[in-house]
């Protein structure tokens, strides 16, 4: 069976690393974490998941199983997992009575907690299937993220959601960094709004807003571009990010994050709220110390799991791609050679690789990496 997708509703920062814990990495996917608000619901409705865990230390008040109840009203083809630490007759009824397929222990063991949610999102998948509900789609977040500035990050970001256009999917492109984000340059875009404007409008985070002020590429990826000036960078926040993706998961296949090289509030909510992160780096000794921080970083935060390795102007070096892999116990994602004069060439005239040049060895491989993607999808 395929991994699990789950969102976990939890209002303790520390029940979010014991619920991880307890979810084997080969059987579920974490896509996401809320508490129970009115951001969760949109989160919810966004990702399509597959299992709902909500994890509740102490009395379960009626404010939560009423969010929980609208929950199983309103999104239909997922199973309501309720765990909590004050297990009782009473609690089980009420939880049957909103929606909430079963009630675990909080200490319940890994293997019998993945077994209790298989079966019921099995259950829930016949049910599903017999009232002719069709398969949901789902969007995949992707962020290109690399501790260092010079990896070719941006490049690698671009042309992958161009590629990924090309395959006829629907790709949103978010410059994430905010103060040098140059993802415009690339595709040769003179944005007239930016993403600045988008949470500065006072109708909100909608789609029809986002698609307001957004450009869309001749590839046919949409564009939302970095803020004009450094100096509106500070008016973009780490919950402006989170909604942005939310709101975009059910319009598109894919959104493609281009992250900051740096860790801060902005970078990590976009990391927490990205399906996978790809680590963009160079066969050279500072690029693999650099490696090796951000993923113990990654590690800290709860998201290693979702880290890929990609090792861009691929060289003959003292540093090989197997010292990365062997450092990092993870195979390396994809390779791109070094070409600097068609990299260059290209970002100059503010074309993507693989539409200017789709028959050099470069564009073949970026192609390529674009490709097994699509594989994993």
């Amino acid at each position: 069976m395929e991994k699990l997708n789950v969102v976990v509703l939890t209002e303790d920062m520390d029940l979010r690393i014991h619920v991880k814990n307890k979810l084997p990495s080969d059987s579920f996917v974490i896509s996401g974490y809320s508490d129970f608000s009115s951001v969760a619901m949109l989160k919810i409705e966004s990702m399509f998941p597959d299992v709902i865990l909500c994890a509740i230390k102490g009395e379960v008040d009626a404010k939560q199983l009423s969010f929980i109840q609208n929950i199983y009203l309103t999104v239909v083809g997922c199973v309501i997992i309720l765990m909590t630490d004050s297990m009782s007759v009473d609690l089980v009824n009420k939880a049957a009575q909103v929606g909430i397929r079963q009630v675990v222990d909080m200490l319940i063991e890994p293997q019998e907690l993945t077994e209790n949610i298989v079966s019921a999102a099995t259950l829930e998948r016949q049910r599903s299937s017999d009232l002719n509900l069709g398969n949901r789609t789902r969007s995949r977040v992707m962020g290109f993220f690399s501790g260092k500035g010079g990896t070719g990050k941006t490049t690698l970001s671009v042309n992958t959601a161009v590629a990924l256009a090309k395959k006829g999917k629907r790709v949103m492109l978010i410059d994430c960094d905010l103060q040098f984000g140059d993802v415009n340059l690339l595709l040769d875009l003179e944005p007239k709004d930016t993403i600045v404007e988008l949470v500065q409008e006072r109708g909100g985070i909608m789609i029809e807003n986002i698609r307001t002020f957004s450009m869309v590429h001749s590839s046919g990826v949409n564009v939302l571009c970095a803020p004009k000036s450094a100096e509106f960078a500070e008016l973009v926040t780490a919950r402006h990010i989170e909604t942005i993706i939310d709101v975009l998961r059910p319009y598109y296949d894919f959104i493609i994050v281009d992250l900051p090289p740096t860790f801060n509030d902005v970078s990590i909510a976009a990391i927490e709220n990205s399906d996978e992160i790809m680590l963009v780096y160079n066969l050279e000794i500072l690029s693999l110390r650099n490696a090796k921080i951000c993923l113990e970083i990654l590690g800290q935060i709860q998201q290693r799991d979702k880290a890929q390795l990609i090792i861009n102007k691929n060289i003959s070096s003292l540093i090989k791609v197997k010292d990365f892999e062997t450092m990092f116990e993870m195979p390396v994602f994809g390779t791109v050679t070094n070409d600097i004069k068609t990299a260059n060439l290209c970002l100059n005239k503010g074309q993507p690789i693989v539409l200017a040049m789709p028959k050099t060895p470069i564009a073949k491989e970026l192609t390529a990496i674009a490709q097994r993607i699509l594989i994993k999808s």
